[in-house]
């Protein structure tokens, strides 16, 4: 009969995460996990082959804590400013784990564009579209514009070289939003 598994799947994931959380990802290590879980390195390795495919799944499992910010800042009375206003956030309180999704190498894109291809962000360009009644193009196009600047505030935030107040950071980001919507709106304009 085969020993019984004592340490679970999630639990060397949380103890992944708490570590990347302090000391970042250059800070994970099997041995580390071991030491924190009380074990050998074994149970890592029977359960994630080698640490690549530890990082794969931590990745994914931050990825999917960084959408619980997300989706809350959709609670805002304009959705698309409180989904920037979350990302700053994350990156405020979570600076490694938001190092780990948007500074690091495992985020690749050869442009920003690339960036917005998938479906939720498809999601994202119809708001936009909708609450502005910007054509597709347009929206898309507002939508790299201002996450280019959120993206900025918040690798400032991470990397402690800017401290902005809240309501900084709102007003940064409503008056680029209306700047753009303005110049796009008088861009279909003269097209019209």
């Amino acid at each position: 009969m085969p020993p019984k598994i004592k340490i679970k799947e999630d639990a060397i994931l949380d103890v992944a995460l708490e570590i990347t959380r302090t000391s970042g990802i250059e800070g994970l290590n099997a041995r580390e996990i071991a030491r924190i879980l009380g074990c050998s390195i074994q149970p890592v390795f029977r359960t994630f082959q080698n640490m690549d495919n530890l990082k794969t799944a931590l990745y994914q499992k931050v990825e999917d804590y960084f959408n619980t910010y997300m989706l809350d800042g959709m609670n805002h009375r304009i959705p698309f400013l409180g989904m920037g206003l979350a990302y700053i956030r994350f990156a405020s309180e979570e600076k490694n784990l938001f190092k780990l999704l948007f500074m690091s190498e495992a985020l690749h894109v050869d442009s920003p564009m690339d960036m917005i291809a998938g479906d939720d962000n498809q999601e994202v360009i119809a708001l936009i579209a909708g609450m502005t009644g910007l054509n597709h193009d347009h929206s898309k196009k507002l939508y790299v514009d201002i996450w280019l600047l959120t993206h900025g505030i918040a690798s400032l935030v991470a990397t402690n070289q800017c401290h902005f107040s809240h309501e900084e950071i709102e007003a940064i980001l409503m008056d680029t939003f209306k700047g753009y919507l303005n110049l796009f709106t008088k861009k279909e304009e003269e097209q019209s």
